[in-house]
């Protein structure tokens, strides 16, 4: 892998983009898919928990033996938080699963498998995407390697709709997923680090095995429009994510350093 990343990084990134998606649909295609995670075991569970942990350590362990943690995001914060508002839009909208509050639909120990499934497949794609992705892009148009990384970052999240029956979902997924993809990529840029956006890609995917269905949020949706279907819900909510992380990534584009 060494040869290849000093001879094309771009192609590195595109070859570990590959083995991301193909490893996690094998995964996910012996578990049968994540929906209705009540009826999952333990066992079912397990080889997409041990496929992404083993991805998550080969990314990491390769990037740090090759002396390449500083270029590739794995390092400290290199701005002030302050300039970046103490990451509150970050963190606000990486709380929006929450929206109406938690509860536990499945036993224990398949929420627990499933959430450190989400959220190591969240570090993969943050390495993947921000470490290898835009930095071999950005030497050559920086404009162009963050508006592909956010778009790749979003068009990848369609494989889903091999695993789900919720294709509204999964659409409306993909689209947020671009604009949070431009709001990482614009963090990494101006911050030189991952952290952040690790942490937040992390606690989203992560949380999201444990968020209520109905609560606060849906109630707001049905005073404002007279009705709360779970479509009309899904929108408002997905607008909201855009909304945020939109105005916060085009915010620090502008005036952030």
């Amino acid at each position: 892998m060494k040869k290849l990343y000093e001879k094309n990084e771009l192609i590195f990134s595109l070859v570990w983009i590959g083995i991301y998606v193909l490893v996690m649909n094998i995964a996910l295609q012996f578990c049968g898919g994540f929906d209705d995670l009540a009826g999952k075991t333990v066992p079912q569970l397990l080889v997409p928990v041990v496929c992404i942990a083993a991805l998550a350590v080969a990314v990491s362990v390769w990037v740090v033996r090759n002396g390449l943690a500083q270029k590739h995001g794995l390092c400290g914060f290199q701005a002030k938080t302050k300039t970046f508002f103490w990451f509150l839009p970050l963190i606000a909208m990486s709380c929006i699963n929450l929206k109406n509050g938690l509860s536990l639909t499945a036993p224990v120990a398949v929420c627990l498998l499933m959430m450190a499934n989400t959220a190591l497949a969240g570090f993969v794609e943050e390495v993947i995407f921000r470490g290898f992705l835009f930095r071999a892009m950005a030497k050559d148009n920086l404009r162009s390697a963050i508006l592909i990384s956010a778009l790749t970052f979003g068009a990848g999240h369609i494989v889903n709709l091999l695993n789900t029956a919720e294709t509204l979902g999964v659409l409306l997924q993909v689209c947020y997923a671009v604009v949070i993809g431009f709001l990482y990529t614009v963090i990494v840029y101006k911050g030189g680090s991952l952290l952040p956006c690790i942490a937040s890609h992390m606690f989203v995917n992560g949380s999201s095995v444990f968020a209520r269905e109905e609560g606060p949020f849906t109630n707001l949706v049905s005073v404002l429009f007279g009705q709360a279907t779970a479509e009309l819900v899904q929108i408002c909510s997905s607008a909201l994510i855009i909304l945020i992380s939109g105005s916060y990534a085009i915010w620090l584009w502008k005036k952030g350093s």
